[in-house]
């Protein structure tokens, strides 16, 4: 089931994002939006729900274009895995029709932004008890749409708050992020892993002394990690089977550090940031620290269209790239020209007019996803090589490790 993603952000981040000035034309640019948004949700059909204020509109996935107005004011939360159901706040948080826009439950005036189970059914959300204007204990709820039923942790957590929550989207894991105060007041960023099921928390994740905002928390689409994007530049990424921390990224690592992301996939991550009229925007592979698509002209906040393999980007108005030419590498300047030619014809791939420093070089061929197709090592003293395979058509890529030196050859196959 394709799961909807929604995103969040800080008004002064899209301030930011809305003046800096236009980008430069680029090739994978599929459409842009003539309007100018706030913020933005990619429903499992391809389109997307856009807002400013509260007014929110539906747009094509294909061209951007406005299909339709919701008729009355509301801001949208979340959208159930399959797609009939919109999670909103109208007078009430309540849950809409996708297809009629009718509300059919209103559920909570919490303070709170409800998020969809896996089931279509079942809302989650936190609720704080408040202890004077700043400090409270923080419990799940959740909320079934059809038995009408709540559910409520038995176990709270004391001194804390939050200000966002996130699904994992295989329904087994709720996280939050938000404020912790100790016993003498002092303030701290918290991060928390509960069970979805049972509401129950599992593990702080994070503590780190002084209190800055967590402005958005992601799962990847495997559910194998979540995201927590942390004011003003800092990025903590956890593993939910072990609850270790697998990545940090902030300005130390990435130019202005991280003021929004989104997974792409399981392991690419969209990162953008604007700071001192500094633009950044890249899409960077977690297993090598390697940036696919990279960018200072331009920067947003970025989610993945599954139905449109595309990458969808807020910054003012939205833009939608074609990630499929994203990920073959189409739109990334080489750092330095390699030194061979490659072509695929009649069910062979030749190397020629190359110029290895060693006689023997190793040598493998991956699809557009990464995977493996085939490893070799050819001897280069032989002259013009020659590799009889067969391929479908597709995408492809040549790693070569030619001594201390790698080379990656983007090839086409027509059949």
């Amino acid at each position: 089931m394709k799961r909807a993603f929604v995103l969040f952000a800080v008004a002064i981040l899209y301030c930011n994002f809305t003046l800096a000035q236009e980008p430069e034309p680029d090739p994978n640019l599929l459409w842009t939006t003539e309007n100018s948004y706030h913020r933005f949700l990619v429903h499992p059909n391809g389109n997307i729900l856009a807002g400013k204020g509260s007014t929110e509109v539906e747009l094509d996935g294909n061209t951007g274009e406005i299909i339709r107005e919701f008729p009355y004011q509301l801001i949208i939360y979340d959208v159930s895995p399959d797609g009939k159901y919109i999670s909103a706040l109208t007078d009430q948080r309540c849950v809409i029709d996708y297809e009629t826009q009718e509300v059919v439950a209103r559920f909570t005036n919490e303070n709170t932004f409800p998020k969809f189970m896996p089931d279509n059914k079942t809302l989650v959300y936190f609720v704080i008890e408040k202890i004077g204007e700043l400090k409270g204990n923080l419990k799940l709820r959740s909320y079934n749409i059809e038995t009408k039923r709540y559910l409520t942790s038995s176990e709270q957590i004391s001194n804390t708050t939050s200000g966002a929550i996130s699904v994992s989207p295989d329904g087994r894991f709720v996280a939050t992020g938000g404020r912790y105060f100790d016993a003498s007041d002092n303030e701290y960023t918290r991060l928390i892993l509960w069970d979805a099921q049972t509401l129950e928390p599992i593990k702080i994740l994070g503590e780190f002394e002084n209190f800055n905002e967590v402005r958005s928390i992601k799962f990847s689409p495997d559910s194998r990690l979540v995201g927590f994007q942390v004011y003003l530049d800092d990025l903590y990424i956890y593993k939910t089977d072990d609850y270790s921390l697998f990545k940090h990224y902030n300005s130390d690592n990435i130019l202005n550090g991280v003021m929004g992301f989104g997974f792409i996939a399981n392991d690419f991550i969209a990162v953008g940031s604007d700071e001192n009229n500094v633009q950044n925007f890249e899409i960077i592979n977690m297993k090598d620290e390697k940036s696919i698509y990279k960018r200072n002209d331009f920067t947003g906040l970025a989610e993945y269209n599954m139905a449109h393999n595309s990458l969808i980007v807020l910054r003012g108005n939205i833009y939608s790239f074609d990630f499929e030419k994203i990920l073959s590498g189409a739109s990334m300047e080489p750092e330095f020209t390699n030194p061979f030619k490659v072509e695929y014809l009649n069910n062979t791939l030749s190397l020629s007019n190359f110029t290895f420093g060693a006689n023997q070089i190793s040598c493998s061929i991956t699809d557009i996803n990464g995977r493996v197709i085939h490893t070799m090592n050819l001897n280069t003293s032989t002259g013009d090589i020659r590799i009889p395979i067969k391929l479908q058509s597709g995408t492809y890529f040549l790693h070569i490790k030619d001594g201390d030196k790698e080379y990656v050859s983007k090839f086409l196959v027509t059949n």
